[in-house]
């Protein structure tokens, strides 16, 4: 009997609705670039980046999303197309393959290794679990999801490697049926490498499958290649000097409505290719050729500017994004966007939907709004849906590709040999990305074996302070161990911990004589700098916030297994996992009747927990060690010690805080709209962030100047996100004036 993986439908929070609108440098002042008038009305728009602990969840909810007007289904049985590139088998642990590559600086090529969050590790080691039949199982509950969601006419497309694809082709042809295949595309990915062992595996394959047999359907043309252009379009034309093959005006099949006569030449035995007046048509050009042999056939000139060669399921020439790519964001899976643009030409008419629940850094949601789609973009990262909002909005006023490319093939004189050139094209215009939510969609819904892990939960949080390098007490519930002159208290996996609960742990530390507490959590509520200082103003407690890394976590589950095989066992010490802190953010505003300058004046990094995030797990050097086990250990050592000291090398230079910055925006008018569960909701109306592209448009700006259309009292918010991936959000009060 088959088990069937059930879901509910969650709340879903919309915690920032983005308008594209980058920063400008307007006479030496930094404005909005659109000014505020209009905008007290907020329509929450079609294109959605999604945030969830399980994308299964996440589907089931759009499934059940009904229109709160009409009550009928938004989604359900309404997405064109569906692509997605779920994660590939490569080994049992999947840590090592999902960490992200971020630029810390171009120019020196320093980089820093983010790995997966909390919420991330854990999805994919239960995704992964038993191996290949894991993988089976949560993506076929995905599948029939999606079937569901798909249109009628709508296509779904799922990107594989050599590992799981033979697996996943039955898999879908159970789901979707044998007879709905459409394609098996083979994408060349990379060139050969010398360092395999047997057959080079150098490219990935997209399995094409529509919802009901009746897919929408649009030809994708490649230009043609040299060597056929020489070989087939070997006629030059004496009036216009083009090249042109001659083509068959014989219809390739049956046609009885086309058996005319022609200018003395009987109907071929299909019947021609075009109507009569068509024929008159060409003839008139000079298009039709007579034949100059006795039972030859009427024949037409095509044209080499009249077709490229319709598109074969073997795709070469797309490269991938390499190191050096543009488009490069450093996520490991990434796939170039002419990828998806091509998938998304094909399969999904113009102004249609597309869903991906597998997002990455955000490319099917950049393709689709390059070509005018709506798009959904769902993904367990929150560096990931951060990458993907700031590629959207970066998009922004960039020069529009031209729709359709041209090519010349020039002949050389001297060898004959065609060489084929793009011709330069203008740009139709710029892009104009239209507005789109970031929502949370079940991110604290932890599965049942993580929530059975905490039942224990003095164990738990015992356990945790040690790690974290403190000693358990037993004191208050609030206040659950001490690390040196500090309290520490150790929040829940399964929900962020307040301001509002900040403030009670910091009023019980308030009556005993230790006045600080590092509070210990999953995620956090906003807690700004400023908020902090009124803490400390008002009860005299210093408040230190840190999250609770992956591998924290798999430290005090190893502790407590094996406590529960020996309850007398000492368990020796491992390297102490990175608590990164929560930005804090400082503000500074400055009012002059509706006018209002807003400055972002301090952001305080977490230097040393970055260092301890990059440092791998180093296995101690023993005589107990084989020579060979010895030589592999120090090595390691080797290494990370240099990668330290680049590391360190590149901290010395940015002695200032801005140097961590990579992305902030401002909502001017915070809390003019609320969501469902009455949390205000972020409106990016403005957004200043760092750009790796090189064009010299990727200074960040630490202040900007709005003018408000009307005199009242307005709380302005700042959210920021730094280089590592760490956000915080600070807010304050302004009195505008007449």
């Amino acid at each position: 009997m088959e088990r069937k993986e059930l879901a509910a439908s969650v709340p879903t929070q919309v915690v920032e609705i983005v308008r594209p609108g980058r920063a400008l440098e307007r006479k030496g002042e930094l404005e909005l670039a659109a000014r505020a008038s209009g905008r007290d009305e907020v329509v929450k728009p079609e294109n959605r980046l999604i945030w969830t602990n399980d994308n299964f969840v996440a589907l089931q909810t759009l499934l059940d999303e009904r229109d709160p007007k009409t009550r009928d289904y938004r989604y359900r049985g309404k997405i064109d197309l569906v692509y997605i590139d779920p994660p590939f088998m490569v080994n049992n642990d999947f840590r090592a393959d999902n960490s992200i590559d971020i630029e810390l600086d171009d120019e020196e090529g320093v980089q820093a290794k983010k790995e997966p969050s909390l919420v991330e590790i854990l999805a994919y080691k239960d995704t992964w679990r038993q191996g290949l039949d894991s993988f089976l199982s949560m993506l076929r509950a995905r599948l029939a999801l999606l079937k569901q969601l798909l249109a009628p006419t709508g296509s779904i497309y799922v990107h594989l490697d050599w590992h799981a694809v033979h697996y996943v082709k039955v898999l879908m042809d159970e789901i979707f049926g044998y007879e709905n295949m459409l394609h098996e595309v083979i994408w060349k990915r990379t060139s050969a490498r010398s360092d395999a062992q047997g057959f080079n595996h150098i490219h990935d394959v997209i399995l094409g499958y529509s919802q009901s047999g009746g897919a929408y359907w649009n030809p994708v043309y490649a230009p043609l290649d040299a060597d056929y252009v020489r070989s087939k379009y070997n006629n030059i034309d004496s009036k216009s000097g083009k090249r042109y093959r001659l083509d068959n005006l014989t219809s390739p099949n049956p046609r009885p409505n086309m058996m005319y006569e022609y200018d003395g030449f009987p109907a071929p035995e299909n019947g021609w290719r075009f109507d009569l007046e068509k024929m008159k048509e060409m003839d008139d050009a000079g298009l039709i050729v007579r034949p100059t042999g006795r039972g030859k056939r009427l024949q037409f000139k095509r044209f080499l500017d009249d077709e490229g060669m319709p598109l074969s399921s073997v795709w070469s020439d797309i490269p991938p994004v390499n190191s050096q790519a543009r488009e490069r964001l450093g996520y490991p899976t990434q796939k170039p966007v002419g990828l998806i643009e091509r998938i998304i030409t094909a399969s999904c008419p113009p102004g249609g939907l597309i869903l991906d629940c597998f997002m990455g850094s955000g490319t099917t949601a950049e393709a689709a709004e390059r070509l005018g789609r709506r798009w959904i973009g769902i993904d367990n990262g929150k560096y990931a849906i951060h990458l993907a909002r700031k590629r959207l909005i970066q998009l922004q006023g960039q020069p529009r590709s031209p729709e359709k490319p041209s090519y010349d093939y020039v002949e050389c004189k001297t060898c004959k040999n065609i060489e084929r050139k793009s011709k330069p094209q203008r740009s139709p215009g710029p892009y104009t990305v239209r507005p789109f939510t970031v929502e949370n969609m079940g991110v604290y819904q932890r599965a049942a074996e993580w929530q059975g892990f905490q039942q224990h939960r003095s164990a738990y949080r015992d356990e945790m302070i040690k790690v974290f390098g403190g000693e358990p007490v037993d004191h208050s519930p609030l206040l659950h161990g001490r690390k040196g002159n500090t309290w520490v208290h150790v929040g829940p996996l399964d929900g962020p911990v307040s301001s509002a609960q900040v403030w009670s742990i910091a009023r019980e530390a308030q009556r005993t004589s230790t006045k600080a507490v590092t509070v210990l959590s999953a995620d956090f509520d906003t807690l700004s700098a400023s908020d902090k200082d009124e803490i400390k103003k008002k009860t005299g407690v210093v408040i230190s916030i840190r999250v609770i890394p992956a591998n924290a976590i798999d430290e005090v589950k190893r502790r407590l297994d094996l406590q529960r095989v020996n309850p007398n066992i000492v368990v020796e010490s491992t390297a102490i996992p990175a608590f990164y802190a929560p930005l804090s953010i400082v503000l500074e505003e400055h009012a002059a009747g509706r006018n209002v300058e807003l400055r972002l004046k301090r952001c305080e990094v977490d230097i040393e927990s970055f260092i301890a995030s990059q440092r791998p797990l180093l296995k101690p050097i023993t005589d107990k060690m084989t020579p060979a086990a010895k030589k592999k250990a120090q090595g390691e050592i080797d290494r990370w010690e240099k990668r330290e000291q680049e590391l360190n090398a590149w901290l010395k230079k940015a002695t200032s805080w801005r140097a961590f910055v990579d992305f902030w925006s401002i909502d001017w008018n915070y809390g003019r709209q609320v969501g469902e569960d009455g949390k205000p909701i972020f409106i990016t109306e403005w957004q200043s962030f760092r750009n790796r592209d090189g064009n010299g448009d990727g200074e960040l700006v630490f202040a900007a100047k709005f003018s408000y259309p009307q005199a009242g009292h307005y709380r302005i918010a700042a959210r920021v996100t730094d280089v590592f991936g760490n956000d915080g959000i600070a807010t304050v009060d302004v009195e505008v004036k007449r």
